[in-house]
């Protein structure tokens, strides 16, 4: 995140072990659940829940990663935000066949940190300023 770095040199690792611990914090919510409850209407017949719980850890451990290989976290930011698209996805989708009539609510948050995480991710790649100085000039031309 070389677009963070000017400003602060311990925002982009602040950065990644945010987006890392939400994804793991996801997966670990999953590992004993059977299923959601009609919250998530096409994840829970798609794959069980259990294994979306490894996907989830997975995801978050590749994203920590990313702390040392920028490479390795630019894919895994992206991965991380496909999931909590697709998550988002799935809420909005218990809305329309009637399984969770507030599910709407969920996904809206969802899909919002879904376009966080790839603003995140699109940070990753951006240059930004030159390490350089800053060389202001006060003899204001103007």
């Amino acid at each position: 995140m070389r677009a963070f770095e000017p400003h602060h040199p311990k925002l982009r690792i602040a950065a990644l072990v945010i987006v890392a611990g939400g994804a793991v914090a996801r997966g670990v919510a999953y590992l004993n659940q059977p299923s959601t409850g009609g919250l998530t209407h096409f994840i829970d017949a798609l794959v069980p829940l259990h294994v979306w719980a490894i996907v989830w850890i997975a995801a978050g451990v590749t994203v920590l990663a990313g702390i040392w290989h920028r490479v390795v976290g630019r894919y895994a930011l992206a991965f991380v935000s496909m999931m909590w698209a697709i998550w988002g996805l799935s809420y909005m989708t218990a809305t329309v066949f009637g399984d969770a009539s507030r599910g709407w609510v969920t996904g809206a948050l969802i899909l919002n940190l879904a376009g966080l995480t790839i603003i995140v991710a699109a940070l990753a790649d951006t240059v930004g300023p030159s390490r350089e100085p800053v060389k202001l000039d006060l003899r204001g031309d103007g």
